[in-house]
């Protein structure tokens, strides 16, 4: 009988490990959707998925696309060096075959977890730098000018659906600071951007409470459809269609995310941070909602409804700028490439 040489050994039962991870995940597609739902819910559920991540990328153009493909490939080679990292504390071993493959396993899990918090690192770090120069706490640091107001809307009660309704924090202070600057002559008008659905109304809730505080009801404008921080500043700039200088009223690390955004919309944004300091749910939230808007802006081009789409852009092979900037595309694809062999090993 033949003997199978012993350095294609390894590669025969890493390739029949992944074979068993494919097999394993077929099966539960089969126990949980196809079983249950019978085929055609099954057939449908794909479908609606399709349709949900296609959705996604309906406003990328050429330029979105390629800047996608090159972050993927960094992802890659930053996964990758991790990876390394980590066979220093699970090095591979002759362990048998289910105990390497569970050790690889691990190890991949781990190092997800790591790239993750390293990629919610860096937006925090980023945009941290960019916009806390332009945040102000106090009356004493903001330039002594008027401004246009966008207030960003949050709930005035903590369970504003529930039986027993408590104050929001964030609400009293918000107003708060939108009063003290119209007391101040800062004002030159109010965008109060918020959210609207059945009795729930932070809009009309903001500006009834602005109106019993003294700010006259000229000045303030409101947009019902502010679901998200993205959807507010666009519909800002859609407002005031110029230059001026918008200054954003929130909570200061609310601030960070929305100057931000603003900024790489093309307004000048300032921002008067309101009293308020960052709970663990905070905290949660803003750790997912920074990498949200780098991806709304560089890579999904993602448009507002009712705000006219910005026009797309396309790859020149004409341009030696556009060629340069595709070769090192080429480049880090085939960094990626090579390095990806060492994530299949165990």
């Amino acid at each position: 009988m033949k003997e199978v040489p012993s350095e294609k050994a390894p590669a025969a039962l890493r390739f029949l490990f992944i074979i068993s991870l494919w097999i394993i995940t077929g099966v539960v597609i089969v126990f949980l959707f196809i079983l249950p739902q019978r085929l055609n819910g099954a057939l449908n559920t794909i479908h609606q998925a399709k349709e949900a991540i296609s959705s996604l990328f309906r406003f990328c153009d050429d330029w979105n696309f390629l800047l996608l493909t090159t972050l993927f490939s960094f992802s890659v080679i930053i996964y990758t060096l991790n990876d390394r990292a980590l066979k220093n504390y699970f090095p591979n071993g002759k362990r048998g075959f289910y105990s390497e493959g569970a050790i690889w396993a691990f190890r991949n899990l781990t190092n997800l977890l790591l790239f993750f918090i390293e990629t919610g690192l860096f937006c925090l770090l980023l945009t941290h730098s960019v916009t806390t120069p332009s945040i102000y706490s106090s009356l004493d640091e903001l330039p002594k000018t008027k401004y246009h107001i966008l207030l960003l809307g949050t709930s005035k009660f903590i369970d504003p659906l529930g039986e027993k309704k408590y104050l929001n924090f964030y609400y009293k202070t918000r107003i708060e600071s939108v009063v003290e600057l119209y007391k101040n002559g800062r004002v030159k008008s109010i965008l109060i951007s918020g959210d609207r659905h059945g009795a729930y109304n932070e809009p009309e809730d903001m500006k009834n409470d602005l109106i019993k505080a003294g700010v006259k009801a000229k000045l303030i404008t409101e947009d019902f459809d502010g679901f998200r921080t993205f959807d507010s500043i666009i519909r800002m700039r859609q407002k005031l269609q110029g230059t001026e200088t918008i200054l954003i009223v929130s909570q200061y690390f609310h601030l960070e995310r929305a100057i931000y955004l603003a900024r790489q919309k093309g307004m000048e944004a300032e921002g008067y941070a309101a009293r308020g300091s960052m709970t663990l749910s905070m905290i949660q939230r803003e750790f997912l909602a920074k990498p949200r808007i780098l991806l709304d802006i560089y890579l999904l081009n993602t448009q507002v409804n009712g705000v006219a789409a910005h026009p797309r852009r396309k790859i020149s092979f004409t341009r030696s700028g556009d060629l340069f900037i595709l070769l090192i595309v080429a480049g880090t694809i085939v960094g990626a490439g090579r390095l990806t062999r060492g994530l299949l090993e165990f």
